[in-house]
């Protein structure tokens, strides 16, 4: 199969397991964010025009993610995968007839926070199936290919979904988003899966996190990057509020600008051995709080200079292709699905946090104050990451501990 430099994307797309997982999340992602363009704009019309309005989409989702994180994580590597994806889909495709029949913003809260909670699950249980049925040397690719399928849908779903909800309103849209999460369902459920990885002992409501912060790199890692997902909503819930009513047209560009820009930085991160690197993750972290900082200069400049600088923020967030891959390379499979779970949990309980409070910063201060609030955030933290890994270099290098292991296992051979 060769090695990680000469490996293909094509292969991966060849594996019958990984061709069909990625085709399955392409057609779910497109419609997630047609459905999200959507729900943003009825959320901030509902509310009157107010910022929160388009925050409290991703704010509402925490509370669920977080239930669902903690309650049915201890359960998530015993439920059959395929099942489970598949009954998770049609739930999200009947959670998005609630905007449609029913007016005013608490629908919308109501389908967001319901779709919080599936997200958790089925992104739960597709990893566990990635740790189950993908060989390990075609994992990175996938998660970068996966990735940047993530944000090529997310550049055309805000696109086409915002951009349907100002012309003619919002239910095409949401009814679009509908229909993919059945056209995945049908796809998943012809997915052929080895038999899933169980621990022998009983997980409890807190395994998930014991197990991440178990592993001397990740309990370095993890707390940077919570850092860096309580951003990630932040150029998208402040897009509507940045642009005034004569530059509106601008909204869904500046929506989906930072997705292409991670799209791109995704498809060359996935070529790299930067998973096995977690020194070169928080250099990367660095500079994406360097990005934000440049974007906040950039607003007061011009508004319209946020569509580039929301493009440099997602060149800036490709590390999390790398930090998704380190999870996957540490995580025992047997315990993927709920340590996942914790970690979405925590990212969708995060980012919904992160986008109140930089909505409310933007309120109170303008936008370009959350930008220079978020990009100082993450660049003391990747700068803090940074100077750990200068006392601590093997703990957080998998690379070398892979190869020490090797030489371990060779002398003993020897022996």
């Amino acid at each position: 199969m060769g090695d990680d430099a000469s490996l293909r994307y094509r292969v991966v797309l060849a594996d019958p397991i990984a061709g069909r997982l990625f085709a399955a999340a392409t057609i779910s992602y497109l419609g997630d964010f047609v459905g999200l363009g959507a729900l943003l704009l009825i959320g901030y019309n509902r509310s009157g025009g107010h910022a929160l309005g388009s925050a409290a989409v991703f704010g509402v989702q925490a509370v669920p993610a977080f239930i669902v994180s903690a309650a049915v994580g201890p359960w998530l590597d015993r439920i059959p995968r395929r099942s489970g994806m598949v009954g998770l889909c049609l739930t999200g495709a009947a959670a998005l007839m609630l905007p449609i029949a029913l007016p005013g913003l608490w629908p919308v809260l109501g389908a967001a926070a319901i779709i919080g909670a599936i997200r958790t699950v089925f992104n739960s249980l597709r990893t566990g199936s990635i740790a189950d049925g993908v060989p390990r040397v075609l994992r990175g690719r996938l998660v970068a290919l996966m990735t940047v399928s993530n944000q090529v849908c997310e550049v055309l779903g805000y696109l086409v979904g915002a951009g349907v909800a100002i012309a003619i309103g919002a239910v095409p849209s949401l009814a679009a988003d509908a229909a993919t999460f059945v056209a995945a369902a049908l796809l998943i459920s012809g997915l052929r899966l080895p038999a899933v990885s169980r621990s022998r002992q009983r997980s409890s409501m807190t395994t998930g996190i014991r197990t991440i912060f178990g592993d001397r790199t990740l309990a370095v890692l993890v707390p940077v990057v919570w850092i860096g997902l309580s951003l990630g909503a932040l150029p998208q819930t402040l897009s509507a509020a940045a642009l005034s009513k004569t530059d509106r047209g601008w909204v869904p560009a500046a929506l989906a600008a930072m997705a292409a820009g991670q799209a791109i930085a995704a498809t060359l991160v996935g070529r790299t051995a930067l998973s096995e690197r977690v020194r070169g993750q928080f250099s990367y972290l660095t500079a994406c709080g360097v990005a934000f900082l440049l974007t906040a200069a950039a607003q007061r400049v011009d508004p319209l200079l946020l569509v580039a600088g929301n493009f440099v923020i997602g060149v800036g967030f490709g590390w999390i292709v790398a930090a998704q891959t380190t999870f996957i390379h540490v995580l025992p499979a047997a315990r993927m699905a709920h340590a996942t779970a914790t970690m979405i949990g925590s990212l969708i309980v995060l980012e919904g946090a992160g986008a109140v409070a930089f909505g409310a910063v933007a309120g109170a201060w303008g936008v370009p104050a959350a930008y220079l609030l978020a990009g100082s955030l993450l660049t003391a933290a990747g700068l803090a990451g940074l100077g750990y890994v200068r006392t601590h270099p093997q703990v957080l290098d998998l690379r070398r501990q892979t190869m020490a292991a090797q030489e371990r296992q060779g002398s003993a051979r020897s022996a």
